[in-house]
């Protein structure tokens, strides 16, 4: 007698860029449809807090150090998730467990397999969707600056391009993590098998098409996506003038530190509320014609590998191969650099929206950082930082 089959743990590993907020916001939404379906979805900020944990042990992931002595006794968030995958799916008609994190794409095949260590008892199988490699690029450099980065587009294109160069270029490391999907593939292609790894496309086309990722997902659980509720999540990217301002701050107020975590949450709020209204009405970054080039290439890199390690889930065609119509390029082999006077819109937006912010919270500013911004680029962004520093080192509870 065969012994029953093991439920399935479901884990989308990323890539980041391609959809991902969207999936993890519809997986939240109807976790009681999937519930009845068989399949259990915990709260997503538990996946994060346990996927951090996860990606802290040394040499696990790509920056995490090459010591590679990590064991799951330093993770006991995810063990713990993933005991209770089991006992959740050992129920009577379950089918199994849904996790989402695009970080677990930054995964080393150290890391990989210790994931598939914390899944025994559980069918893992692992999905990575994937976007052409045209749109991904922009929209990740985007994020990276949302997120207190100061590399330039430019310059993010060009590591891109070069990724293994040695000392690394600006962008280089980024891309790795982010968007290099052939490594990601032979990552995780080495702990399942192609039938357990799943590339799922991101259509190409109208926003509107964007439910088919949605409904490209649903067909790997068997659940028909009509019992779902896949009302649209927007999560909109700045535009190009917006996004070189703050990569501009980002420089600016940062230092060598990184983005600590009050700026991120000063600087989210003020970019929500005071630059993506802006967006209409300025440009967006686009790829150059080598970057293109470049990558179509990966597309195609990543279509072979899928052929001999994966199984695709949807459409060849929204991974182009070659460069044709619907890629909207630069000439040359450098991005164009945004309108100045875009700059400096975002500037004034971003200006307006601090002093705002500062009266809110009854901060003090000093006449000198309340005066109209000058008309030269760098002198505003940096009376920006200055002003910015205000809210940032205010304590959250108001006292101080």
């Amino acid at each position: 007698m065969n012994p029953p089959p093991e439920p399935v743990l479901l884990l989308h590993v990323g890539a980041m860029k391609t959809g991902t907020t969207y999936v993890q916001h519809l997986l939240q939404d109807n976790r009681r449809a999937l519930e009845d379906a068989g399949w259990w979805v915990p709260e997503h900020k538990r996946v994060v807090q346990a996927t951090r944990e996860l990606l802290e042990l040394e040499g696990v992931a790509l920056g995490s150090g090459g010591g590679g002595g990590a064991t799951l006794d330093g993770a006991p968030r995810w063990t713990a998730l993933l005991d209770e995958a089991r006992a959740r799916t050992a129920e009577p008609g379950r089918r199994g467990a849904v996790l989402s994190m695009e970080f677990l794409s930054f995964m080393v095949p150290r890391g990989a397999a210790l994931v598939r260590e914390s899944a025994t008892g559980l069918d893992l199988q692992v999905v990575l969707t994937v976007r052409d490699a045209v749109q991904a690029l922009p929209s990740q450099w985007q994020s990276l600056t949302r997120n207190g980065q100061d590399v330039s587009w430019p310059d993010f294109v060009v590591g891109a391009r070069s990724p293994r160069q040695r000392p690394p270029l600006p962008g280089a490391r980024a891309f790795r993590r982010t968007q290099d999907v052939p490594r990601m593939l032979r990552t995780w292609g080495d702990v399942v098998p192609p039938e357990r790894l799943a590339v799922v496309t991101v259509p190409r086309g109208p926003a509107a098409s964007r439910d088919l990722l949605w409904t490209r997902l649903c067909g790997l659980l068997g659940v028909d996506p009509a019992t779902t509720d896949a009302t649209a999540f927007d999560n909109p990217q700045l535009g190009y003038g917006s996004c070189e301002l703050m990569r501009l701050v980002n420089g600016a107020g940062l230092g060598d530190g990184g983005a600590p975590r009050p700026y991120r949450r000063v600087v989210r709020r003020l970019t929500r509320d005071h630059l993506l209204p802006l967006r209409e009405q300025q440009t967006r970054p686009r790829v150059d014609e080598a970057t293109a080039a470049f990558a179509v290439g990966l597309n195609a890199r990543t279509l072979a590998l899928v052929a001999e390690r994966a199984t695709l889930v949807g459409d060849p065609a929204d991974l182009p191969v070659t460069v044709g119509a619907g890629h909207d390029l630069d000439a040359g082999d450098l991005p164009v650099a945004p309108p100045a006077v875009e700059v400096m819109r975002a500037a004034v937006a971003l200006h307006d929206g601090a002093l705002a912010l500062c009266a809110e919270q009854g901060v003090d500013v000093p006449e000198s950082l309340a005066a109209p911004l000058p008309d030269d680029v760098t002198a505003a962004v940096d009376r920006l930082a200055a002003l910015l520093a205000l809210p940032v080192s205010r304590p959250r509870d108001g006292r101080g």
